[in-house]
């Protein structure tokens, strides 16, 4: 087994994780949770695309010395981690509750 299959099957049964996807940085699938929708996958890729892009620029425009290397976004039900390099977008998502 690869490193990345073993990476990814360690992501998989982690507690929370509702799904996950490796993507090109054209926002091409190249893999995905099994039980997570190709238009699913497809519509989490593009968007995540885009908004690294930009939030890649923006970390760039404030300090052009560094560089945005992972994002994380909170939701009210989900939080989307986004890991990118020059190749490929890693996103996994997650169920996300408050601490109470």
């Amino acid at each position: 087994m690869s490193e990345v299959e073993e990476t990814l099957e360690r992501v998989k049964v982690q507690a929370g994780v509702e799904g996950y996807l490796i993507a090109d940085q054209d926002g091409t699938v190249l893999r995905r949770f099994p039980s997570m929708s190709q238009e699913l996958a497809e519509a989490y890729a593009e968007a995540m695309k885009h908004l690294s892009k930009k939030s890649r620029n923006v970390v760039r425009d404030l300090d052009p010395k560094n560089e945005l290397k992972y994002l994380r976004i909170r939701a009210k039900k989900h939080e989307v981690l986004v890991a990118f390099d020059k190749e490929f977008l890693v996103i996994i998502i997650q169920r996300w509750t408050p601490a109470s």
